[in-house]
């Protein structure tokens, strides 16, 4: 068994937990705020020394054995401590309160358990904790909070039935009870990603919920980690049938949301509708079982992440400050007052669709292809999908900043500086990683040939 050279996990864990501690008890809001974005930059820093010690193979904590590091789960720890510094930098003061930033970090804390997590039994109290602060209301009261805890309490209690199931089962009983417990493994997911039928609570938790944890929440991608653990086993043949199943499931989805986002003109369920069907991308390919399917996936979960959290924040940004936002009524004409903000939203919206040039092609490109070479439909559908939401993309940029601006909006201010350098941040992300790619992509690709090689499927 090989050890991290120091306790880096540990270390970054206890810093959040400290840092939401912290912050729900304090009661002076700029200091809560800042308390909050240093522990977030701590913990980037400890995940990115993470990814730097981890390198290649398995490595546990020299502290917590109960976690570990390796080609899987290295990249994503510290890719999430950056969305979740982003989050905290980004949050408008009126989402800033004492609660609400314990609730993010608290948030990120669990997320980083459950992808360091060695066992399924601390990932699946990972899980457990990542509804912890929206069963605290620490984000205040909405609408749609007992509708978003029923789906996240339900996909815990299937992911914590399968993990009893797979401890308590006899030897001779073992592969009965393996396919009893992937298929809850895949109820869990299927609930938590909000894959289609399923997909309704997303959309109310984005519309009516508070936007920034939810789409924290969003942004962990716990269902396609899960699933990628469990590919990194030898799974039986019927667990693969299985996958098969689950890869039209999730491609349906992001089928069915993009054709859904047409008629839609609300700002906040035209997000949710995109990320719904670009998370859906990112199970399909995981589920083709072939490396280079997996790899695009991988990355695919990487360019979701970082696109989608500046075109929320930029919404959220803008809700703050223009009345109508949640719903409006005419073309907005925003660009006028807000190019900056415009400029950001465009590049991550085209980022996110896989526009040539950023790193959304690279992933969707290996993702097209590894389709094609499992399931030659489902790569069809993801060209199809990626056409519809390019046209939702631009109906929603075209809602928020062109158009004649309202008399009512007399002046805005455009990015502040606190927004304008993590929108950056997202925006060389995207741009330089489509340029040169080769880097993010060796990030990925070996954890991608030692989950094909587990399925048992040549690489190519």
């Amino acid at each position: 068994m090989e050890y991290l050279s120091l306790p880096y996990l540990t270390a970054g864990v206890a810093a959040l937990f400290a840092g939401a501690l912290l912050s729900l008890r304090s009661q002076k809001p700029r200091a809560t705020a800042i308390v909050a974005a240093c522990v977030a930059l701590l913990s980037f820093l400890l995940a990115a020394r993470e990814v730097i010690v981890a390198g290649h193979g398995r490595l546990f904590d020299p502290l917590l054995r109960c976690f570990e590091a390796d080609g899987l789960d290295a990249v994503p720890m510290a890719f999430y401590a950056a969305l979740t510094l982003v989050f905290v930098v980004l949050a408008p003061r009126r989402d800033a309160s004492g609660s609400a930033l314990a609730g993010m970090l608290l948030i990120s804390l669990a997320t980083q358990i459950t992808y360091a997590a060695a066992d399924l039994v601390t990932l699946t109290a990972g899980w457990w904790l990542t509804s912890l602060p929206f069963v605290l209301r620490l984000f205040g009261v909405q609408r749609s909070q007992k509708l978003s805890q029923g789906f996240l309490i339900a996909s815990c209690v299937a992911l914590t039935a399968a993990v009893v199931i797979m401890h308590t089962t006899e030897i001779e009983d073992l592969s009965h009870a393996s396919m009893v417990a992937f298929g809850l493994i895949i109820l869990a997911v299927i609930l938590r990603k909000g894959v289609f039928p399923l997909h309704g609570w997303m959309l109310s938790a984005f519309e009516k919920g508070p936007l920034l944890p939810t789409a924290l929440l969003f942004n962990g991608h716990l269902g396609a980690l899960l699933i990628a653990r469990s590919e990194a086993h030898a799974l039986p043949q019927a667990a693969r049938h299985a996958l098969d199943i689950l890869s039209t499931v999730a491609i349906a989805t992001a089928l069915i949301t993009s054709i859904r986002g047409l008629a839609e003109n609300r700002p906040r369920r035209l997000l949710a509708l995109l990320c719904v069907s670009q998370a859906g991308f990112i199970l399909a390919g995981i589920a083709t079982a072939n490396a280079e399917g997996i790899t695009g996936a991988l990355l695919h979960w990487l360019v979701v992440s970082a696109a989608s959290t500046g075109l929320i924040c930029i919404v959220r940004v803008l809700e703050v400050r223009v009345a109508g936002v949640a719903d409006p009524a005419s073309h907005l004409g925003l660009a006028v007052k807000a190019p900056r903000l415009a400029t950001f939203f465009l590049v991550c919206g085209l980022a996110l669709i896989g526009l040539p040039g950023t790193l959304g092609y690279c992933a969707e490109d290996l993702l097209f292809h590894g389709a094609l070479e499992s399931h030659p439909y489902i790569g069809l559908a993801l060209l199809v999908a990626t056409a519809f939401n390019a046209i939702n993309l631009i109906r929603l940029f075209s809602i928020l900043f062109l158009g004649v601006l309202p008399k009512h909006v007399i002046d805005i201010p455009d990015a502040l500086p606190r927004e304008r350098w993590p929108l950056a941040a997202c925006a060389v992300f995207l741009i330089c990683g489509g340029l040169l790619p080769g880097t993010i992509i060796a990030w990925r690709s070996e954890a991608a040939h030692v989950m094909e090689q587990a399925l048992g499927v040549e690489s190519h």
